[in-house]
């Protein structure tokens, strides 16, 4: 038997206006405090779980990962990866995070000596280089009237410093300081007297 109903006359309880509000200023509330206790994303970065000694490859010392909200200025990673090789420039106290600065790659330990150069901003990628940088060294010779010769005659110099120095009446120039053996300083310097010297930043 087919049972009817009257829709009409079906009662539904109201809702007012108050308790919309109130519903919806609730479910706000909730989502700010969600919103408010979320953890902010952090990134991992390299430290020092243990005291690290100065001219020892990283693979050998006792690294470790801290998670931080701000990376900036410190070695970004979850492991030591292509800087297993690497060596610290000083000592490293347990807790501290590494910062690239210290950081000096194999290539240094047999190019332990230094050298100074400063060039015109120009010659030196606009003095747009940094500490641990490495540069190609060309050189141009020959003078007005002559044909000019260029030539690479270092690759792969590590800038152990560069620093800009910009002036207010002529041309900026950089001050360098680049890791050398003897032959490279030698080179360095007989390039210096013969010609101009550029620099060629490697990498990106």
């Amino acid at each position: 038997m087919a049972v009817g109903v009257d829709l009409r006359r079906l009662e539904f309880p109201s809702v007012d206006r108050r308790t919309l509000v109130g519903v919806a200023l609730a479910a706000f509330a909730a989502v700010a405090v969600l919103t408010a206790t979320r953890p902010a994303p952090t990134v991992p970065v390299l430290v020092a779980t243990s005291d690290l000694a100065a001219g020892v490859p990283l693979a050998e010392l006792d690294v470790g990962v801290r998670e931080v909200a701000d990376p900036t200025g410190l070695v970004v990673g979850d492991d030591i990866g292509q800087l297993s090789q690497w060596v610290l420039a000083r000592p490293v106290d347990a807790g501290e995070p590494i910062v690239p600065s210290l950081l000096r790659p194999p290539e240094t330990v047999s190019a332990s000596s230094t050298m100074a150069l400063s060039l015109e901003a120009t010659h030196a990628v606009l003095g747009r280089l940094s500490p641990g940088d490495l540069v190609d060294v060309y050189v141009t010779t020959g003078g007005p009237g002559e044909g000019k010769t260029t030539t690479r005659v270092a690759t792969d110099v590590y800038l152990v410093d560069a620093v800009l120095r910009p002036s207010s009446v002529g041309e900026d120039h950089v001050d360098l300081v680049v890791a050398v053996d003897d032959p490279l300083a030698a080179t360095l310097t007989s390039a210096a007297a013969a010609g101009t010297i550029d620099l060629v930043r490697v990498g990106p």
